[in-house]
Order: structure tokens, then C-alpha cells, then sequence
């Protein structure tokens, strides 16, 4: 066996990361249920914070919604206060995507509960963890760019 990695099916790494997953989206279910907007919507939002600004066009691709679909969320997150429409300097016909105070905050929220949980940790292990989640992610980008690649038909 490599140094580092586990033996065995790995069933027991898998049992805690699904439940990880799906604690992470109970507190995403709670938050948005009483923010009353629906979970993408708060994917959105992460997704502009992270940015500093999107596009309706990049909350598409992301969320893996219709230009309809986001169309129709960006106006009820709008009306609910969390999000502005700011012209896009480089495209009259666009807009930027930004996060109101209350937008700002309620992905603040989320982001301060990760970190409570976090902040549990045995300081020993942080940056085990660190690297852990790190190595995770990387991962499950490229599982996910490998399914889409298959999906698509190569266009050669």
C-alpha cells in the first residue's frame, strides 16, 4: 500500500463523505428555506460572491439551468433584495450579477456556519484536512470535466 492511502473498498471514507454531503445540503435546504429562496438560488449567490460578479450566462453553466430558468431566478432574487443588475461595461446587451447587502449576507451566514464547524477541528490536523478537501475537490472537478467529455460528442 502507498504511503497515504487506504486499503480495503474504501467503504467507510465514502459512508463519511456522503455524510458530509448531505449535512452540507441540510444547512443549505434550512438556510435557503428561511431565506425563502430555493438552493440554487443560494449556489447563485455563492457563485457571485466568489466572483465578485457574474453573468446570467455563467449562473447558467453553472447551475446547469436555462437562460430561461435564470432569467426568471435572477428576478425573484432581485426582488427579494439579494441581488442587483449593473450594466456590463464590455456588453450593452448584458448585465453584471451582484450581491446586495443582504445577498452578501446571507452567503456570509452560510460561510460563518462552515467555519464554526471548522474551526472544531483538532488545530493538529487543519492542515491535514486542508490538503484532504483540497485533493477532494480537484478530484471531483475532474470526475466532472471527465463525464462531461464523454457526454459530448468529439466535434473532430
Amino acid at each position: 500500500m502507498e504511503p497515504g492511502r487506504l486499503d480495503g473498498d474504501g467503504s467507510e471514507l465514502i459512508a463519511a463523505f456522503d455524510s458530509v454531503v448531505r449535512a452540507n445540503a441540510s444547512v443549505v435546504t434550512q438556510v435557503s428555506a428561511r431565506a425563502g429562496i430555493h438552493e440554487s438560488a443560494l449556489r447563485a449567490l455563492t457563485l457571485i460572491s466568489d466572483t465578485g460578479y457574474s453573468t446570467p450566462t455563467e449562473v447558467a453553466g453553472y447551475l446547469g439551468l436555462t437562460s430561461g430558468a435564470v432569467t426568471n431566478m435572477v428576478d425573484r432574487l432581485s426582488a427579494a433584495g439579494f441581488v442587483e443588475r449593473q450594466r456590463n461595461p464590455n456588453d450593452r446587451r448584458g448585465s453584471h450579477l451582484v450581491l446586495s447587502p443582504a445577498g452578501t449576507a446571507l452567503v456570509a451566514e452560510v460561510r460563518q456556519r462552515y467555519a464554526d464547524v471548522l474551526r472544531t477541528v483538532d488545530t493538529a490536523g487543519a492542515e491535514d484536512l486542508l490538503h484532504a478537501l483540497s485533493d477532494i475537490a480537484n478530484g471531483l472537478l475532474q470526475q466532472a470535466a471527465a463525464i462531461s467529455a464523454a457526454k459530448d460528442p468529439d466535434p473532430a
